[in-house]
C-alpha cells in the first residue's frame, strides 16, 4: 500500500515511522489523507503498530481505596519508568462499580458486581458495553470467573464468563457463556463442555492469555488445594487442564499466580508457600512449554530479598525485563535479574488479597467498535 507519492520518501521508510507513533498522533494524521486513514486501518499495520508497543509497556495500578467505597476500584496508568506521573483512569469508571479487571493487547475488559461488562480502548478512548448475559437477581450469592482475550489467527476477540453457585456444602451450578466481539453476542456452552471444570475453583488472573489461551491456576473441591492450571483455547472454545509442576517439598498450601514473559511470550506459574515465613521462603518461576504440555524452573528469588509477593514481569523497553515484586515493608519494587538491584518504584499499599494487583499495558489501535 502506497503512503506516499514523494519519490525521495520511501513508503516502507514511511510505514516504519508511523508504525512508532503513539496512538494520539496517529489518530490526528488520519486527516491527512484517505491513503494514510486506510493505512491506519489495516489489520496488519494495527498488528505491527502492537508489537512495537509491547517493547515498551507501562504500567497500571489496580487498587481498593481505602477512603472511598470497598467494592470500587481505582486504575492508575503510570507514563514512563519513574512512575512520577500518572493518569487516573477512575473517574472513566464512575457509572461502572468495577469489580474484575482485565488487560490484553491495550484493551480493558471491566466488570462490575451486576455483571455488566465494558471493553474500553485507553489510547482511542472507544467504549463498548457488552449485552448482559446473566440477569438471575440472586447473583451476589454467585462467584463470577472472567477471561479475555483474542483468537490470533482470525484476530477475534472473546469474553469468557463463568457463573458459579457458591453456596457451602451444595453441588455448584456452573453456567459459562462466550462472547464474540465480530458478532457483539453470547454462546452459552453445554454441560457436557463443562465436564473438565465442574468440580474446580478457578481463580481470577490477570495478564494471562497468551497465544490465543487463557489460563488460570484452579484447585480441586476434593482434596481440597489440590492446584492445577485450566485453559480456555479460544480458537476451539474448549477447556483444557494443565497438571501443577511436581515439587517435592511443596506444602499443600502452596499458592500460585500466573504471568506473561513478554521476551518469549509464554506463560510462567509462580509458587510460593502462602503461609511461610518470608525470611525463609523461596519463589519459583515455572514456565510451560509451547504446546501447554510440561513446566520447566525458570528461576527461583530466594528468601534474603524478603519478598511477600511476586506482582510480575515489567518489559522496559531495549529488553530490558525486570520483576515486580511486593516486598514485606509494603514497599513495590523492581528487580533486575541480571544486577540483582532494587529499584524502588514509590508504590505504597497494604496488601488486601486479590485487591492490588499490577497489569502491563501497551497502546493499541485495536478498535472496539460495533460495525454498522
Amino acid at each position: 500500500m502506497a503512503v506516499t507519492s514523494n519519490p525521495q520518501w520511501p513508503d516502507d521508510l514511511a510505514t516504519l515511522i508511523l508504525l512508532r507513533l503513539p496512538v494520539k498522533s496517529i489518530i490526528r494524521f488520519k486527516c491527512v489523507s484517505t491513503t494514510w486513514r486506510c493505512l491506519f486501518d489495516n489489520p496488519s499495520f494495527v498488528s505491527q503498530h502492537l508489537c512495537i508497543s509491547k517493547r515498551n509497556q507501562r504500567i497500571v495500578v489496580s487498587y481498593t481505596d481505602e477512603h472511598e467505597h470497598d467494592d470500587e476500584i481505582v486504575l492508575r496508568m503510570f507514563h514512563d519508568t519513574t512512575l512520577a506521573t500518572f493518569d487516573d483512569w477512575f473517574p472513566q469508571f464512575q457509572t461502572l462499580r468495577a469489580v474484575s479487571v482485565c488487560i490484553h493487547d491495550g484493551l480493558l475488559f471491566v466488570c462490575d458486581i451486576n455483571l455488566r461488562i465494558r471493553l474500553w480502548n485507553p489510547a482511542t478512548r472507544e467504549t463498548r458495553f457488552l449485552p448482559q448475559y446473566y440477569t438471575d437477581a440472586r447473583h451476589r450469592r454467585y462467584w463470577n470467573t472472567i477471561g479475555f482475550g483474542s483468537d490470533p489467527i482470525s484476530n477475534e476477540y472473546k469474553v469468557i464468563l463463568i457463573v458459579r453457585n457458591d453456596k457451602p456444602y451444595k453441588t455448584p451450578r456452573l453456567r459459562c457463556a462466550v462472547y464474540k466481539m465480530s458478532t457483539d453476542s453470547w454462546r452459552e456452552l453445554k454441560r457436557e463442555e463443562l465436564h473438565l471444570v465442574e468440580e474446580k475453583t478457578l481463580y481470577n488472573s490477570k495478564n494471562a492469555c497468551v497465544n490465543g489461551v487463557y489460563y488460570w491456576v484452579a484447585s480441586d473441591y476434593v482434596p481440597y488445594w489440590k492446584h492445577c492450571v485450566v485453559a480456555f483455547d479460544m480458537r476451539k472454545e474448549v477447556f483444557q487442564l494443565i497438571q501443577w509442576p511436581h515439587i517435592p517439598d511443596t506444602q499443600p498450601n502452596s499458592t500460585g499466580e500466573l504471568f506473561i514473559i513478554p521476551s518469549v511470550d509464554r506463560i510462567s506459574l509462580w509458587i510460593s508457600d502462602s503461609y511461610a515465613d518470608s525470611h525463609t521462603s523461596n519463589h519459583d518461576f515455572w514456565m510451560l512449554d509451547e504446546h501447554g504440555q510440561y513446566w520447566t524452573k525458570l528461576l527461583t528469588i530466594g528468601p534474603l530479598l524478603k519478598v511477600r509477593m511476586l506482582l510480575g514481569f515489567w518489559n522496559m523497553g531495549k529488553g530490558n525485563i525486570k520483576i515486580l515484586a511486593y516486598f514485606t515493608n509494603r514497599k513495590v519494587q523492581l528487580y533486575d535479574l541480571q544486577t540483582h538491584q532494587l529499584i524502588d518504584t514509590g508504590l505504597r499499599h497494604k496488601l488486601n488479597g486479590a485487591q492490588f494487583c499490577i497489569y502491563t499495558y501497551e497502546e493499541s489501535l485495536v478498535t472496539i467498535r460495533r460495525h454498522r
